[in-house]
Parts: C-alpha cells; structure tokens; sequence
C-alpha cells in the first residue's frame, strides 16, 4: 500500500487569560477533589459574616468570603455525582437541589461544621395532599419562604409536576409543605416577587408570567418567545415593570421586556456580551440599575439596564482561558451581599481544571448614555439601518439606528470620543463628544449618500476563449453582488459603489480566480481564468449529498461558513474553513452549531459527499490535495467506533484512500492530504472523489463531526501549502518524500520540508 502524505494545519482558538475591565478579582478558592463547578448563592449570618454557598459535581461545599483577599473553606457535604446542583437560602437554612436523585438537600448553617442537614424526598400538604420528588433541575424562594422547586422529577414511581412546586419552607424550614404546583409547561429555571412567578421554560423557549397567589390554582398571565427561542432564566426589575432572560445558546443575548401589560409583553432590547464570539450566557439577576450575568467561556457580565431599552456593558471578568461555544466557565453568580463584593462560581477555570470561587470588587458605574438622530443629508429623510460606533472603547457598543433613524447606545467610561456613524451607500462621518457617566447625551448626524453606477466584464480562459456559465462573485463588508456569465463571457452588475471589493470568479474545471480590486465608474473587470480542477466552495460547483441522512439537524453534509463547537476543549465542527483560500466556505456535517456541542452532529445514519467529474484522461500525472477535519467522541452510548473515509473514483473501480477515526491524534483540527492519482487507481475522464463518514450508534449517541475544503487537482505537487508570513522563527521538525516517508538525504528528489508552524514548503533538491 503506497503511504499518503498527511499535514497538520492547526487551528488555534484566540485565547483570552483572565481579562478584565472594571470588576477586580479580590480572591478565589480552587477545590482539590476533582469537582467541576455549578450554581452558587450567599449566606450572611448574625455577625455579618459573608459566606458563599457553592454548588459541586459530588456535593455542596460552604466558604467563608467575609475577608475576600483570604476565602476561608467551611465544610464540604459529599452527595451523589450531578452536573447540576443548585441552591437558595431562607434563614438560616440553604435549600439544595440537584439531578442526581437525592431529594432536597436541607443545611442547618448555623452549624458551620456541616455535619446538620437533611435529605427530604416527601412533603404534605395540612390537609394531606403530598408529593414526592427525588431530583429537581433549580430551586427559588420568595420574600414569604415559599420555595418553588423547577423541573422535578422522581425515581420511585411517582409523577410529581416538572414545572413548579409549591413548598413552605417558613413555617417548619426542615419539614417543608405542600401547597401546589403548576404544569403547564416545564420550567427550567425562574424567580418570584410578591405572588409572580417569572419562569424560563426552555424547552419552548418562552417567559411565562405566572399568578401564583393562590397556589392552589397558579393562572398563566403572559408570556413571550425570547431571543433564541431556549429561555433559561428570567429576573424582575426593581420596579416591576420589565424582565431580564438569557437564552442558553451559542452567541444568545440577555433580552430586556416590558411586562406593563402583560396580556402584550414587548422585547425592548437586546445585547450580547462579546458578539460573535459563541458564547453562551446562563443566568442573569439584577441588582439595582444593573444585570449580573455568568456567561459561561466569557466569565462574569454586568450591564447597566437604568434604561432597559439601552442596555450597556459595564463590566466584565472573563476566568477562563478559553472562548467560543462551550459549556465551561462561569457557572452562576450572586451580586447581592452587603459589602457589595459580587462571587461567581466556575465549572473548571481552576488551576487543576476543577471548580473555582472567584470574589471581585465592584470598579463599574452608572454608564455614559448616548442617543441621537441618523439623516440623509440630501432629504433630510431618516436613514434605517445606520451602524452608530463609540470608538476606542473596551466594550464593543456598536447599534444600528430604528426605523424613525434613532439611535440610543453608550459606554462604560466617563472620555471625549470619536463616534463613527456609516450605512452602506453612505459616506461615512465621524463626530466628537464627551461623555458622561450618568447622562444622556444626544449626538445627530446626516450621512452624504454616494451615486451608485453600473459595471461590466468578462471571463475567458488564457487562450482568449470566452467562459460562459461562471460564477461571478464581488463583495466588501458593505456590498454583495454576485451573478454569472453569458454565453460570451461578459457579465454585468447594477448599483455598485465606488470602493475597494474582493472579486471572486470561478467555474468547475478552472482554478478560481480571487483578489482585491478597486472598482470605480471607469473600470472594465477582465478576469482569465487557468484551466484546472479547484474549489474552495466558494461557489456551488455541483457537488451531491446523499446517504441516511437528510436534515441539517442530523449532520447532512451542507456547504457554508461553519460554526465551531467544542466540549471541554475538545473541538468538534470547525469554526472556520482554511485561511488561505478565497473565501469563509466549507462542506462541514452541519453549518449550524445549534444549542449545544452535537446539537447538528452526525446522528443515525451516513452523510456522502461527492463531486463533480473531473477528466484526467490525458497521461500526465496528477496530484489530488485538500484538508479534511474528523471529530469523534461518546458523550454517552457506546464507545466511539465512527470514521470518516475519503475515497476515489475512476467510473468503474472505487478505491479507499484514507479513513480517519476517533483513534487518530489528528482529530478536531484541519489536517492536509496529499496524493499522487496514478499509484492508487487508473486515471480515466469520469473521475470523483467521495467522503463519507456516518453514526452508526443506536442512539445516535455518539458525535460524529467531518469537514472538508481547498480540494485541488494539480499537475505539480501542492507548492507552499501553508502561507507563512514569518518563516524565520520556524523551527524544521521533519523532512518527507512524496509518499510520507522521513528522509535524511536531499539528493534529486520532491521533497516537503514540515515546520513547527504547521507550514510546510515544498522544494526539488538537486545535488
């Protein structure tokens, strides 16, 4: 068997290390048990002795945070192992849940030893109503001590309401009563004021707004669908008049609604911490004029919501070292101890990657608040969509004008800024003005619109010949046109702008064209296009799925920009396609990262991909090249067993060229392949290469994640398959031939010289 050559591209995530900006850490407390993080809640006693209550995968820990530069541990209760465990105190008791079956966890803490608790499982009601549950997602109590128990559930065989239940938990805090539930629909996770219950129920991705006054009979008042349509959370503004969501998905946001009339709940904004990033907030409560929010990968978010259709980021601590999609991090967080002092709880940020305490002082303020008008300086008509930009900030707070052209946005910090308003069409304009913590300042500007004209060209191939039928893409960060040729090679696009575009052009059986061009009304775009096989997917050039599996949801191979995933730091989609191409496309199993790590994996069945034809009928030899990514894990089911395999085609035999599986020390990362056609199989005009990779696992438990882009077929062997803008720190870490093999000597032979970089340079050495 002739051995492949194999390459690594690594992709390397863009690492942030303990970043802050105006909240600063005062202390933390990493546990040695090997036990991730969850939910937290605070605890102050008579003397006024401030005390975190930490929720861990084996059980329920107490420390002391009265001197936050010295966390002092308390007790640990050891329970049975969940990922979730979730906590709230009425008196002197904290009131524990978890998944794992164990009942509610009731801690007497005035014993500061931890050896006073009980597990309850049963509760009655005085009149001898009762109900049973073993395990419940999340836990609140009201300003009455009634606790309201979240998606519970049993192991016994009775079927208590996974919605909420109703506990008395002040008139016998270790003996709590029944007094009612409400089932409509499941809740996640929710909060209480005077007889309200605000409730995130996930699974249909709604607040509901609940009566519960009578407890015996809770009636529905409103609800509303939330941003990403996975209600995690929801929290009570001070005065009653709105509610804060997070929504527990990849790149959600916190949204803001007016819940005055709750027969018609209104969504007045909505922001997101680090957009674009991937990341997913959990739980958000609110503290006065601000939101406190743990946001997973980005750490601890406060936003200043003193108007809750402005929400402005105030604050941030990002703890762990990591970004992106991700459920590590900052679990929960609690803003609401006397000093001040705000404690957040992370799942594995500790030096031992286990759970971490983190106390940070408060640094933030009221923001500076910045609103205006956007108008077309020729009318004096509102312009629509204008991007409105505070320059030189830490905090992104870019917004875009409404409909009537006003804006409203602002920052974290008291400066004199430049402020960048711009809409596509438009001369952009930059005005100065001081901002003030505090206060509103209003900032109008009128944008200058550009004249639009119309713009030509053509493609042919090298010999002068025309192409017709090819794609024809041109585009910047304003504009996109796309269309394709005429049967004479011309093509033609209407109300473009003066200014810099990537022009992309392409067609199967052609290598396609991509550079940065200047386009005004006097330019003529001429593009020759090499004959040749390449796609980067750029463009449909025609390649087929099929196989088992027929939805995005379930992994189809589906050609675009893709969404990374990764679980534990283990990458699984790609977030990007390879750099040194002509654009962001990819065929990925699933675009989408969906609401968690295999949400649109590969589940069930097979996903093939293949390709157009390609004629290499004509006795020279040829080389096929192209980076394939494979990802393979066992979350739960049998063990991981799946592959992706890459074969080749001549019309009439189909050979394997390679199969890579979870065994391989190349998963989650771009990996380059390269061969030479001629030794595997016999080179015919009816050639194609196909990829498959499948989850065979009955419960589709396992995920199956495969990529595959920059696919070549070249005369030559691939020249300078990385681009490498600092060859000099490189450190040479392997010589190989064509076939893979390691060699010493460099005498009158191709050779590829591979670099600690990842690049690798292809050379003929004669001696």
């Amino acid at each position: 068997m002739k051995r492949l050559i194999l390459l690594c591209y690594f992709f390397i995530p863009f690492i942030l290390l303990s970043q802050s900006f105006n909240l600063n850490l005062l202390g933390d407390y990493e546990w040695q048990n090997n036990d991730a993080g969850s939910d937290i809640w605070g605890w102050v006693d008579q003397n006024n002795n401030e005390y975190a209550l930490v929720g861990l995968e084996n059980g329920f820990s107490v420390v002391d945070v009265t001197n936050p530069s010295n966390p002092v541990f308390k007790f640990y209760i050891s329970d049975l192992s969940s990922t979730w465990r979730d906590i709230k105190t009425w008196g002197n008791y904290a009131y524990v849940t978890t998944e794992a079956h164990a009942g509610l966890l009731i801690v007497d803490l005035t014993d500061m030893t931890g050896n006073t608790y009980w597990h309850v499982t049963n509760f009655t009601h005085p009149n001898g109503n009762s109900v049973e549950f073993t395990a419940a997602h999340n836990i609140y109590i009201d300003e009455n001590g009634i606790a309201y128990i979240f998606g519970a559930s049993s192991n016994n065989g009775s079927n208590p309401s996974d919605g909420a239940i109703f506990l008395d938990v002040n008139v016998d805090p270790i003996s709590p009563h029944y007094l009612g539930k409400w089932d409509e629909e499941y809740i996640h996770d929710g909060m209480v004021r005077g007889d309200t219950l605000y409730a995130g129920c996930i699974n249909v991705g709604e607040l509901f707004i609940i009566d519960v006054s009578d407890k015996s009979n809770p009636q529905t008042l409103g609800r509303r669908v939330t941003p990403s349509n996975f209600t995690h959370n929801a929290w009570i503004s001070d005065n009653g008049d709105y509610v804060f969501t997070t929504d527990e998905r990849s790149d959600a946001y916190i949204g803001a609604y007016d819940i005055t009339n709750m027969s018609n709940i209104q969504e007045v904004d909505r922001i997101q911490s680090n957009p674009g990033s991937l990341s997913i907030p959990h739980n958000t409560h609110v503290d006065g004029n601000f939101i406190i929010t743990s946001w997973y990968r980005d750490g601890t978010t406060v936003h200043d919501v003193t108007y809750p259709n402005n929400m402005i980021q105030v604050a941030y601590y990002d703890s762990y070292s990591g970004t992106g999609d991700g459920f590590d991090g900052c679990w929960g967080t609690y803003p609401f101890f006397p000093s001040g002092n705000i404690i957040s709880s992370d799942i594995n940020s500790s030096s031992n990657n286990d759970a971490r305490l983190l106390v940070f002082r408060r640094d933030f303020q009221q923001a500076c608040y910045l609103e205006g008008d956007v108008t077309d300086l020729s009318n004096g008509n509102p312009i629509v969509g204008a991007t409105i930009e505070i320059l030189n900030t830490s905090i992104n707070n870019s917004t875009t004008s409404d409909l009537s052209g006003h804006y409203m946005s602002g920052t974290a910090n008291a400066a004199t800024y430049d402020i960048l308003f711009s809409k596509p069409g438009y001369l952009s304009d930059t005005i100065s003005a001081s901002l003030t913590n505090g206060v509103i300042t209003y900032v109008n500007a009128s944008l200058q619109p550009l004249v639009a004209f119309n713009t030509s060209g053509m493609v042919i191939e090298t010999a002068g010949l025309a192409i017709p039928n090819a794609d024809v893409l041109i585009y910047n960060n304003d504009f996109s046109f796309s269309t394709i040729t005429d049967n004479n090679g011309n093509f033609s696009i209407s109300g473009i702008y003066e200014g810099n575009y990537e022009v992309v052009v392409g067609s199967w059986g052609y290598l396609t064209y991509c550079n940065n061009e200047y386009i005004d009304p006097n330019s003529s775009i001429s593009i020759s296009l090499d004959e040749g096989y390449y796609d980067d997917f750029t463009f449909d050039f025609g390649w087929t799925v099929s196989g088992g599996v027929t939805q995005s949801s379930d992994g189809k191979w589906e050609r675009g920009d893709p969404e990374g995933t990764s679980d534990y730091g283990v990458l699984y989609n790609p977030e990007n396609d390879i750099s040194n191409d002509c654009a962001n496309y990819a065929f990925v199993t699933g675009l989408s990262a969906g609401s968690q790590t295999g949400s649109n994996d590969v589940d069930d069945f097979n996903t093939i991909l293949t390709s157009p034809i390609f004629n290499l009928s004509d006795n020279q030899i040829y080389f096929l090249s192209f980076y394939s990514w494979f990802a393979n894990g066992f979350p739960w089911g049998n063990s991981a067993n799946d592959s992706l395999k890459i074969s080749i085609s001549n019309g009439n035999t189909q050979v394997l060229l390679e199969t890579q599986t979870s065994a391989s020390n190349l998963m989650g990362q771009w990996n380059f392949s390269t061969y030479q056609l001629d030794q595997y199989i016999n080179l015919t005009s009816n050639m194609q290469l196909i990829l498959e990779t499948a989850d065979w696992d009955a419960l589709g438990g396992h995920w199956v994640e495969a990529g595959f882009d920059l696919f070549q077929i070249t005369v030559n062997p691939p020249n300078n398959i990385l681009i490498n803008k600092n060859k000099n720190n490189r450190k040479l870490l392997k010589i190989i031939d064509i076939l893979g093999r390691e060699v010493v000597s460099e005498n009158n032979t191709q050779l590829f010289y591979i670099y600690d970089d990842g690049s690798v340079d292809n050379k003929f050495i004669v001696k």
